[in-house]
């Protein structure tokens, strides 16, 4: 191969495209977690993070769903290590169609990750039933009434389970709070919130 062949298809950081990898040690190690209640994110949503997020999301850079899983991950490991008792990761999966129209669902990939890292296994009994507006254009207000009744998830599927819920941003949890309330409905005992960032 080519040196130039090698510089094109070198790995690039996402966050601050220097080249050597998806996502660099810097832009990893900036990363602050943040807890609040049951929520563990692994940053605020912001610079390098916010950047990478979006090509994970918008850009197709579904590759990056290894990197940024281990950031989440990471959330799910420090919790197992304090003591929390997780059974099970469940994403807080896309509408069917809006996965289409993305060529993949971004909570899954980064479920299947978290799932890899910390060997909890993982399970898909949640359906998002109906499409609703993006988040991302509604104000917080208008977040909850959009996403009210929008997940079900399969009777019994997690009967007595304890949930580690994962998707990549949380802002008024507006998204987390519904799944949660479906994943509760098919048997869970207790489920516990963990994305990528906080957009506070």
């Amino acid at each position: 191969m080519s040196a130039v062949l090698e510089v094109l298809l070198a790995p690039r950081c996402a966050g601050c495209d220097v080249a050597g990898a998806w996502l660099c040690l810097a832009c990893r190690e900036a990363c602050d977690p943040v807890r609040r209640g049951r929520l563990h994110a692994a940053t605020v949503y912001g610079g390098a993070i916010a950047r990478a997020i979006h090509r994970f999301k918008y850009r197709g850079e579904s590759a990056l769903s290894a990197e940024l899983g281990a950031l989440v991950a990471g959330c799910v490991a420090r919790d197992l290590a304090r003591g929390i008792a997780l059974d099970v990761v469940v994403p807080a999966v896309l509408h069917r169609e809006r996965a289409r129209d993305r060529g993949y669902d971004q909570a899954r990939l980064l479920a299947a990750e978290v799932s890899a890292q910390t060997g909890l296994p993982l399970r898909a009994p949640l359906r998002r039933v109906r499409p609703s507006r993006p988040q991302i254009e509604l104000d917080r207000a208008a977040r909850a009434t959009n996403m009210r009744g929008a997940y079900i998830a399969e009777a019994g599927a997690l009967r007595g389970m304890r949930v580690a819920l994962v998707d990549d941003v949380a802002t008024t949890g507006a998204t987390l709070s519904a799944a949660a309330g479906a994943l509760r409905a098919a048997g869970a005992r207790d489920v516990r919130y963990y994305v990528l960032a906080l957009d506070e």
